[in-house]
């Protein structure tokens, strides 16, 4: 479901200088910068820096006057917001879990050099194949040939030492860890939720030695890795990747997508659950839908077996009328006794007739019955 947003230009010029940036953002529910890009878009002049302070101490400041634009220029903007059809619960055991990743004492550490992997990490960097465009990386790709780990080999070592980390934390945690069809997964509250890393990649313009597009670029190493929740969107303001930057390295955060995991989990439950509410309602509307056809079928049915009756026993009345007449002939004296004895037989095998088309008559046996 989308919500939308409809911001005219004259209106949302009187809500800049009435109110923070911030504030408005809050309302349209966005950032403050994505309301300054559409100020710029839509030519609004903004408060400068220390704006809102003058106006707080009481100082008395100058409002920039809205220009005049171009007839062609837009004098309106729509923010689409996708609202999602299902409420969302946090559980009381994964808010516990959440506030468990919180506590510094559960702080996750990763070595800064690796003496023993686990099980499951010696399987990934077994599964890493070299990338065919590439001199540099590695990687494993899942059923349908996307990356689950990409890896420069020269910061092999560092991927590997985050993602045995990651997998130690998790099954210390409870979590089953497994891979399954060349992707990462871990489990949790029953929900199987995909685990990637990749390490960014710097792209350089080389000179091409083939025709091959591809070939004016290589890929180099950086050194900068994203772990990211697979097949995930960012909903509810659920953060789906969780990289490298400036203040803080991947190996600091890695508590941070272990909530994430968890909030995620809750998510995809409430997706389920709103799924079954909506399997439901469509199996109860196929089960009217079928019992409504069922009864018009029936009833066409029926009505066309009264049609049947009404002229079958339409005909079986003229078939004893036309008899009753018909017996005149044996009033003929000219006719002998063979001749009166094949009529009489004629009128008892037509009233069997009659009484067989009649709804009201138990049907005598006749031959036809077995044809």
């Amino acid at each position: 479901m989308y919500k939308h947003y409809k911001l005219r230009r004259d209106e949302l010029y009187e809500k800049v200088w009435s109110k923070p940036m911030g504030e408005i953002a809050k309302e349209y529910e966005v950032s403050d910068r994505a309301i300054a890009k559409i100020c710029y878009k839509l030519n609004i002049p903004v408060p400068g820096l220390g704006y809102w302070r003058k106006v707080e101490v009481g100082e008395k400041v100058k409002r920039i006057k809205l220009p005049d634009i171009p007839p062609n220029d837009p004098v309106e903007h729509t923010i689409t917001k996708y609202e999602p059809d299902y409420e969302l619960i946090i559980s009381e055991e994964a808010q516990k879990k959440i506030e468990e990743e919180k506590d510094p004492l559960n702080k996750i550490v990763v070595p800064l050099k690796q003496t023993r992997y686990n099980s499951l990490t010696n399987n990934i960097k077994l599964s890493l194949k070299e990338v065919s465009r590439s001199k540099y990386f590695l990687k494993m790709t899942n059923e349908y040939n996307m990356s689950t780990i990409y890896i420069s080999k020269d910061f092999l070592s560092r991927g590997l030492r985050i993602i045995d980390s990651l997998i130690k934390a998790l099954e210390a945690r409870g979590y089953l860890v497994y891979i399954n069809k060349g992707a990462l997964c871990v489990k949790i509250f029953g929900i199987e939720i995909d685990i990637v890393l990749k390490e960014n990649s710097k792209r350089i313009k080389i000179q091409p030695t083939k025709t091959w597009h591809f070939n004016d670029y290589e890929f180099l190493p950086t050194n900068i890795f994203t772990l990211s929740i697979g097949y995930s969107y960012s909903e509810h303001g659920i953060q789906k990747n969780y990289g490298d930057i400036k203040s803080v390295k991947l190996e600091e955060r890695l508590n941070d997508f272990i909530i994430g995991l968890l909030l995620t989990s809750q998510v995809r439950i409430a997706i389920n659950i709103l799924r079954e509410k909506e399997d439901k309602i469509r199996e109860e509307r196929k089960r009217i839908e079928e019992e409504r056809l069922a009864a018009i079928k029936n009833e066409k049915k029926k009505l066309d077996e009264l049609k049947i009756n009404v002229e079958n026993f339409h005909q079986s009345n003229l078939i004893r009328s036309y008899i009753s007449n018909y017996k005149k002939k044996l009033l003929d004296d000219s006719l002998n006794d063979e001749q009166k004895k094949e009529i009489e037989n004629y009128i008892e095998w037509a009233l069997k007739q009659a009484d067989r088309l009649d709804p009201f008559v138990e049907s005598p046996p006749s031959i036809l019955d077995n044809q």
